[in-house]
């Protein structure tokens, strides 16, 4: 059997794609199993044993209709939909008469939890796995677990000695950037639980983003008292993997990176603002804290907002640095705070 499974972005649904592709690879261990996804997410699967062969597509370079001929002559016998957007709807039309199953996105759904007058007796979605597993629902498949795979290179600790990172009893590595700005905890907090950290355990404290997130790592820097290591745009998405395990917690807020934590079970605190858990982006993690505000007004997006459609960005603004920084105490305390 040939199966094509696609999820073109982004980097955190990509990888939460991954307990569907291993409960595939063990219902039809003989499968051929492709995976087709936007180039720049590509390396978080590249290391993974349950894909045969991973499609790239480079929305920047390559024309959309090439990326389509080409699924075409692949003859797929199943074509699996993590996606379900108007491009991959495009792949599955012009892929043939294999068999085609989509995923229950549920986003009506999503969208009356973004709304208080309508979600008061709706149930939180448990995790975008769980919407993913509806898709294997469909052919007779349960899910084995929702464990996220991440299989980092061979050659991983001599990437993490490249970066030559100070030895500390204790490296926090640090994630502040988000797509959107609503989901983002705000700079000058970050700035100031860096020191607090810095000051009372002495820590590493390791800034991580893309290049894109560069402005927002370099004003965390300078306005820390305290010197840290500042990484963004400096690594690939395995780099970034490789300095997380290898770090003793790790703090975001709801974006990408914060997937990979999770997949790697490290103790970590993830911070929503306008979004919300119950929305299914919650880290499957045992060793997760989530902080956050209960607010009348949130969640007021699925995926986030580029301003605060109040104007006072409480979700964010409220969670001030102290209280996050007695979470942290906890953990370092090793006490039971979920």
């Amino acid at each position: 059997m040939k199966i094509l499974i696609i999820r073109f972005s982004s980097l955190g649904d990509v990888l939460l794609t991954t307990p569907i592709i291993r409960t595939i690879r063990n219902n039809y261990p003989s499968a051929e199993i492709h995976f087709l996804t936007k180039k720049q997410f590509a390396p978080i699967l590249e290391n993974n044993p349950n894909i045969n062969q991973i499609i790239k597509y480079d929305s920047q370079t390559e024309r959309f209709k090439n990326i389509i001929k080409k699924i075409a002559k692949n003859r797929y016998d199943l074509i699996i939909d993590l996606h379900s957007k108007l491009n991959s709807f495009w792949i599955k039309l012009f892929s043939g008469s294999c068999k085609k199953i989509t995923y229950n996105k549920r986003h009506l759904y999503r969208w009356w939890l973004t709304h208080k007058s309508l979600s008061k007796n709706l149930a939180p979605i448990k995790s975008t796995v769980s919407l993913y597993s509806t898709a294997l629902d469909k052919f007779g498949i349960e899910l084995d677990c929702e464990k996220l795979d991440i299989f980092l290179p061979k050659n991983q600790n001599k990437i993490y000695s490249a970066f030559n990172i100070p030895n500390s009893a204790f490296r926090i590595s640090l994630s502040p950037g988000a797509t959107h700005f609503t989901k983002q905890y705000p700079a000058k907090y970050y700035s100031q639980l860096i020191d607090i950290m810095i000051n009372k355990f002495n820590a590493q404290v390791i800034l991580l983003g893309n290049e894109y997130e560069k402005s927002l790592t370099i004003q965390i820097a300078n306005n820390c008292k305290n010197k840290i290591l500042d990484l963004s745009g400096k690594t690939g998405i395995m780099e970034m993997a490789i300095i997380i395990k290898n770090s003793d917690l790790f703090i975001s807020g709801d974006c990408g990176p914060m997937h990979i934590a999770g997949a790697l079970n490290k103790p970590q605190i993830a911070i929503f603002g306008s979004t919300h858990p119950k929305l299914g982006f919650t880290p499957i993690n045992p060793n997760l804290v989530i902080i956050q505000k209960e607010l009348s007004c949130r969640p007021c997006t699925l995926h986030g907002r580029d301003n605060c459609p109040k104007g006072h960005f409480k979700c964010m603004m409220d969670i001030k640095p102290e209280e996050i920084f007695e979470k942290i105490e906890s953990i370092v305390k090793g006490d039971n705070i979920k």
